[in-house]
């Protein structure tokens, strides 16, 4: 156990998992909704009250395992009116997945001394930025899950979407408040300031 490394092990599992989630969610034909489990035609279009269309259970699953590499692509998304395929837009989710692994896998591989922890060596105020957008879009993502499941989605998926928003906006954060307090970022400040 102490040899693996979760660098190379994590994203060769997202990568099968994506592609094996991927696959199921082509096949199936049941469509999730979040008021319940009633089933939507192709060309049945929801309006007012009725039930919103989440996809199908194994897009709920692809959601609950890959939800920050989506969130990191959002900048890419006014791309999504050129592109028309379905296959090259989760051909980048998959990528972004596979990257989103990665970085959790090094992350842990550093923690436990396989690889020298990563110290950025960018601006103090560029870090100011990055460390504030990642605490309002964490807790967007998770007032989002928590504001999902108060409006009262009882069936198994909606709960399930909604447990996932909670989860990795609260993982986020954490990790935006961790990386603030860590030595990188004060040593950085020292030096912008001079005093080394």
């Amino acid at each position: 156990m102490k040899r693996l490394s979760f660098r190379t092990f994590f994203p060769i599992l997202a990568a099968v998992l994506f592609v094996s989630l991927s696959i199921a969610a082509i096949r199936q034909q049941h469509i999730v909704d979040l008021p319940g489990w009633e089933k939507l035609s192709d060309h049945e279009i929801a309006w007012g009250n009725e039930p919103v269309d989440i996809g199908s259970p194994a897009d709920v699953l692809l959601l609950a395992f890959s939800l920050p590499s989506l969130i990191a692509l959002l900048p890419l998304l006014p791309l999504t009116y050129w592109v028309d395929s379905e296959i090259v837009l989760r051909t980048v989710w998959g990528v972004g997945a596979v990257g989103q692994w990665f970085l959790i896998g090094r992350y842990l591989d550093a923690r436990r001394g396989l690889v020298p922890r990563w110290t950025p060596s960018c601006h103090v105020l560029l870090n100011k930025a990055l460390f504030g957008v990642t605490v309002a879009m964490g807790s967007l993502v998770a007032g989002g899950g928590v504001f999902g499941e108060a409006s009262g989605h009882h069936s198994f998926w909606g709960v399930a979407r909604d447990a996932c928003f909670v989860f990795w906006g609260i993982v986020l954060v954490f990790l935006a408040f961790r990386w603030r307090s860590s030595l990188s970022w004060a040593r950085e400040h020292v030096n912008s300031l001079g005093l080394s």
